[in-house]
Parts: C-alpha cells; structure tokens; sequence
C-alpha cells in the first residue's frame, strides 16, 4: 500500500478564534476547505505563549518541564522523532526561520531551508532570499509534484507572517475590509492565499495535512493601532540610529531602546486603560508589559486541523479540550509510525476523530516570557474546559487568578477569592503534574510539603 505524503504547516501567532467561529473576519477559502475535507479542535491549547517551549512540546509529546526544552539551549531534544519518520522510509524537507531552534530542529532533514528576519512569504526587503520565501517553498512542492522528490515525504513548514505583522507591514492589495476588521485578520487572508498555493501542488489525495500554530498573539485594536510594546516613536529612529552607529554600539542602544520602552508602556498603559474596553485593554496586554502575570486563551488557543489522507470524518468540528502535546501521537498513529506512547504525556486523538468518547485531561500552561524563577515574571497553571487556573512560579499564594471560561470567556473576572476549593484542587493537579519533571524546576518532597503548607487557608480539600 502507498503511504500517505505528511505537509505540516505551522503559523506563528496564530490564534484559534481568528481561524474559526464568531471572531473570525478574516477570508480564509482555502483553510476553510481543509476544515470542511477534515477535523477542527476548537479548543486545541498550546503549553506556553512562547515558540520555543511550544514547539518543542509538540515534537516531544511532552510538557517543558519533562522534556527539559525550557530554553532556546536545550532545541536539539525535540529532532529525536524525525528519525523515526526516516526509519519508516520518508524523506525530510523542511521550511523554517533562522534561529538556533528550527536550524537543529531540522539538522537532520534531507533538505532544508532556514530564513532569516524578516523572512515573510510576501516581499518587503526587495528582491533578497528572504523576501521569497513563498517561492522557495512552492519551488519545492512542484519537483514534488513533477516527481523529481521521492515519495513518501515528509514536509515541515513554518511560517512567521503573522509574527508582529504591523511592525513588518501587510501586502497593500490586502489592506480592504473584505480582507478582515484589522490588520491582523487581514494578514491571515493573505496566509490564506499562499496556503491555497500549496495545496494545488500535492496530491491531496494521498497527504495528511496538518495546520496548527505555536501560540496565540494579541490582535491591535482599531483604537490603538499597534501592540504596546511595539512604539514606533522610539523604534523607528532608533532604527535609523542603530544604522548609523558602528557595530560596536549595537548592544548599547538595545539596552537604551529596553529601558525606555520599559518606562513608556506603562504611561500607555494608563492611557489605554481609560480609551479602551475591559477586553480591548487585556488583548492589548496580552503580549506586552503586564503579560508577565497573564495567560490569556489569546495567547495559548491555537488552531488544529487534520485534513485529507488518513482523516475518515469530514466537516467535523471538535469543542473538546486538546493540546498540542497530542499533535505528535495522533501523526503516528493515523501513519502507523512506530511510537512509544506510554512515556508521551499525549495521546492519539484518533479515537475521537473518529467519534470514540474521550475522556479530557487538564492542560499544563506556562508563560515563557521569563524562564528565571527568582525574577518576577514567571507564571504557570492549569487549563480545563471549565477553569483556567495560573499562578506565580515560584509561590502558590501570588498573582494566583482563576477563570470561569463558561461563564466568563473573555476572562474579565478573577474568581480567585471566591473559589478557594477549585484553587486547591487545580494546584493538586499541577503539583501532581510536576512530580514528573526532568528539568531545573523539579518538584522535591520539601517543596511539596511547602506549597501544601501554603494552601491551607485556601480550602478544604
């Protein structure tokens, strides 16, 4: 029997909401036909809001802290899967930013190209290989296609238009309304079109396609314009200025430009707080200065689809709480890939694909902003489809908020104080996540006791 081609496409910054359902303005045809030939996870939630930690959960199959990829330095732990994708007889080709993640993330593929910044599918820089990344990528799926690239392949790509896309400007035939409410949107129609570029060459017929992203992103509101920690007003002379100064004293203005954004956001933020709705001003907030306390579905939501080859159900839209943890076990299993499933903390989402009941499990979610636990910063909790639940990293009884996402989806209110016994069962369930960690940030006995100790006057159990 023939096997199935795998193209696996990963947006940065793509929110799940701007993907599907009622918040969605943007013109999306072509995702629109991988949903309606496949399955969408609606509530599919990534471990963190940073690309790293994300990424790397979903090609281990596990949280941060057990695979031990925390930082930027610990990339290399999430290739080891590839290879069992090689030993099944495909070959590798990949798609990816320049940064030391994806340049070791695909070390091993058989072809591979790596693009710096800005490194958008739509020129913006001239005529320069990073300004043609979509035609490198449709360069390559059309010698698939004329058959000049053996079969079965395996084709990771990973897209960064969306990444900051008002800092590096949107395509000006897409600046209409038919095209989206905002800037944001309107670059996803654009992705859009080039997804659409893609699918034209393969063979739909014998590929499983999948299109998730890393994390979520803030979208500017028509109000404000631009994310607050992108001003313009200091960034661009400074860019200018960064251009006319010797190398030498690059570091010195990065430092300079830092603290004075450190300063201005939060003037702006008392100035947003007054221009803008409760909603407006946490999606403005969601990816700048006080984001280092929040986790918003803004920034962990991210679409999931699973379209074509291998994919029974069709127009099939899945509300159930999944992570992106399980992305990696569902490939194996629709591929018969050989998979150590038992030390995975995900699972195969082929039973529920397929219409199986599934029970839900409780998602880890961290912020990755700062990784420094003696700094503040730093918070991680617990997602369910009822609850969202996060704290202070290094102290149960700080910055400890708590969400009815029912009731309260914009998460507006902080139930904290009135639902001490959900705290409690929530931080049971982290600390119990915990005990299985590898990394800097293991749990001991000593600590357990600690932050039980600390719990006490939260409720009963």
């Amino acid at each position: 029997m023939k096997k199935q081609n795998i193209l696996f496409i990963g947006i940065d910054s793509f929110r799940g909401d701007k993907c599907f359902g009622k918040n969605k303005s943007s013109k999306t045809p072509n995702i629109d036909k991988l949903i309606k030939n496949g399955v969408y996870f609606e509530q599919a939630i990534s471990v963190s809001d940073g690309s790293y930690t994300c990424m790397g959960a979903v090609f281990t199959s596990l949280y941060p802290f057990q695979s031990g990829i925390t930082t930027v330095s610990a990339y290399s732990k999430s290739t080891k899967i590839f290879e069992k994708f090689r030993d099944a007889g495909y070959k590798l080709y990949g798609t990816a930013p320049c940064t030391p993640f994806f340049i070791n993330l695909l070390e091993s593929f058989d072809e591979k190209e790596n693009f710096s910044k800005p490194g958008y599918l739509h020129p913006v820089s001239g005529n320069s290989k990073d300004s043609r990344t979509g035609e490198y990528i449709l360069d390559r799926l059309d010698r698939i296609r004329d058959g000049k690239i053996d079969e079965p392949w395996f084709y990771f790509i990973f897209l960064t238009d969306l990444h900051r896309s008002v800092k590096y400007g949107i395509p000006q035939e897409y600046y209409k309304d038919e095209f989206g409410k905002t800037e944001y949107d309107r670059m996803v129609s654009a992705l859009d079109i080039w997804i659409g570029k893609f699918l034209e060459r393969i063979d739909i017929d014998n590929t499983l396609i999948i299109l998730t992203s890393d994390h979520g992103e803030f979208i500017p509101t028509s109000k404000v314009g631009h994310e607050l920690t992108y001003i313009p007003e200091l960034f661009e002379p400074g860019k200018k200025m960064k251009e006319r100064t010797p190398r030498s004293l690059h570091g010195t203005y990065s430092i300079g430009y830092r603290a004075l954004r450190y300063f201005m956001i939060p003037i702006k933020n008392r100035k947003y707080k007054k221009e803008l709705s409760p909603i407006e001003f946490k999606s403005l907030n969601t990816r700048g200065h006080s984001s280092l306390w929040i986790l918003p579905d803004d920034t962990v939501k991210v679409p999931l689809i699973f379209s074509g080859k291998g994919i029974n159900s069709k127009n099939k839209i899945i509300n159930q709480q999944i992570g992106s943890i399980d992305i990696l076990p569902t490939m194996a299993d629709i591929l018969s890939i050989e998979f150590d499933f038992d030390s995975a903390e995900g699972r195969s989402l082929l039973p529920l694909i397929n219409g199986e009941k599934f029970e839900e499990k409780p998602i880890f979610i961290e912020n990755a902003v700062r990784r420094n636990p003696t700094r503040p910063g730093n918070c991680i909790g617990v997602r369910t489809s009822k609850y969202k639940y996060h704290r202070a990293r290094s102290n149960p009884k700080k910055k400890v908020c708590l969400f009815d996402l029912v009731n309260d989806p914009d998460e507006i209110n902080n139930i904290a104080k009135e639902k001490k016994d959900v705290i409690k069962y929530m931080e049971k369930i982290l600390i119990e996540m915990r005990k299985n960690s590898i990394s800097d940030e293991k749990i001991d006995e000593d600590e357990t006791k600690r932050i039980e100790r600390d719990l006490k006057p939260l409720g009963k159990a």
